[in-house]
């Protein structure tokens, strides 16, 4: 899920220093497994599959990574790392933007990007849950990063005027919970490319849901 994601480093002689070599490195590993695990499943994924894909020598996965499940946890928390960072950078410093704008635009954002990547976006959401105990705390870790994002936003409607007071962090979580099991649902029934239908939806259901309680 990483916009960075290259291809094949050139054969021959380059320019490029080894912090870039190893970087593109790391990124095609990422990519590589999230894909493959997309398409055949958690279970069925080998590192010969993943440095197959991502066109990397097995000896330098094993630069980075222990195994499968080390270069799986990773993956995930770049993709999302990146995601949350692209909606900071784009929603958050908006001018002239309501509340309300800004949650719906979060969300059309988002979902296009996993819509434009099924084979990620099945395994952020689908496969990870097959990951069993390696995942747990990661799952956990970007639970919360989804909710500061959150948080975030609703803290601006705040110093804006439109909403009262900061949301409820137990609402908060509810409504991530409901996202995730949308999301599933919809790769389970319709696939990745029906995901931007769930927009509105997740607006009116989020707009909703943060919106302090009367005392």
């Amino acid at each position: 899920m990483s916009e960075e994601a290259a291809g094949p480093l050139p054969r021959g002689r380059h320019r490029l220093s080894r912090e870039q070599v190893t970087g593109s490195q790391y990124r095609r590993l990422c990519t590589a497994v999230l894909e493959v695990v997309g398409e055949v499943g958690y279970a069925a994924t080998t590192v010969a599959d993943i440095v197959g894909r991502a066109q990397v020598a097995r000896r330098t996965f094993y630069t980075f990574f222990s195994g499968k499940d080390e270069c799986f946890a990773a993956a995930y928390d770049l993709a999302v790392t990146n995601a949350l960072e692209q909606l900071r950078e784009t929603v958050t410093g908006m001018a002239g933007v309501n509340f309300a704008d800004r949650v719906r635009i979060s969300f059309e954002i988002f979902l296009a990007v996993l819509a434009a990547q099924p084979g990620a976006a099945r395994a952020l959401y689908v496969e990870t849950l097959a990951a069993g105990p390696a995942l747990i705390k990661h799952r956990a870790r970007v639970h919360q990063a989804f909710a500061d994002y959150i948080l975030a936003v609703a803290h601006i409607g705040v110093r804006d005027g439109e909403l009262t007071a900061d949301p409820d962090p137990e609402s908060v979580d509810m409504l991530l919970g409901g996202i995730d099991d949308r999301i599933r649902a919809c790769l389970h029934e319709r696939g990745a490319a029906d995901l931007p239908r769930l927009a509105p939806l997740f607006t009116r259901t989020a707009i909703a849901l943060v919106q302090p309680l009367p005392d």
